[in-house]
């Protein structure tokens, strides 16, 4: 196993790469200035290069036919991080088309919308184009930041908290709160700290 180091930028050691090729996901925390957030009539969209979702045993369970849902949820926050003002979550389930060799995506929440033949990363984009929060009421120089959470839904153990239309907030945020598990495929992506007035000016950093 190549060792990771830490940048100065508290970049966190990330394993996942390693576990994925044992057939395991760990927990992948990102840069903590990787996610870039825009204001964009009047609702908050974060953007990222990459995610890298598709990887390892999520990959594995696509090409072997089975369709994987992935939970959003985005949270705004300002002050400190323990402050959250305002948070977003949606429910996007992912198939692949063996004979295209290409990916279909499609949200659960109403108004839906859906998307094919799309290779991994613009299935990144357009769920991130897909999930947003309405900007919050505050002044231009309040200093605000997002948090980006993903989980790949594990059909054998939680995916009851969200069936159908009734997808549950308050059970998605109890189920992120917990301590990933050694084999749980989840991702954490988090902004810098911007005011409010700039918003629309940042861009995610590489």
């Amino acid at each position: 196993m190549n060792r990771t180091e830490l940048s100065r930028n508290r970049c966190v050691v990330t394993i996942g790469a390693f576990l994925a090729t044992a057939g395991m996901a760990a927990a992948v925390v990102a840069r903590a200035d990787s996610l870039g957030v825009q204001l964009r009539e009047g609702e908050v969209h974060v953007t990222l290069p990459r995610m890298d979702l598709f990887r390892g045993a999520v990959l594995t369970r696509l090409k072997n036919g089975s369709a994987v849902a992935f939970d959003f949820h985005l949270s705004l926050w300002t002050g400190n991080k323990d402050i959250v003002r305002r948070r977003s979550f949606e429910r996007f389930v992912v198939s692949y088309d063996l004979w295209e060799e290409k990916f279909a995506v499609t949200t659960l929440r109403k108004p839906r919308a859906a998307a094919n033949g799309l290779s991994p990363r613009q299935v990144e984009q357009w769920c991130l184009e897909h999930i947003s929060i309405p900007a919050p009421d505050l002044s231009r120089e309040t200093r605000l930041g997002a948090r980006l959470d993903v989980r790949a839904v594990d059909p054998g153990r939680d995916a009851e908290l969200f069936t159908g239309d009734a997808l549950s907030l308050t059970g998605l945020v109890e189920l992120l709160s917990r301590p990933a598990r050694k084999d749980e495929n989840r991702w954490t992506f988090e902004s810098a700290a911007i005011q409010i007035g700039q918003l629309g000016k940042q861009e995610p950093r590489p």
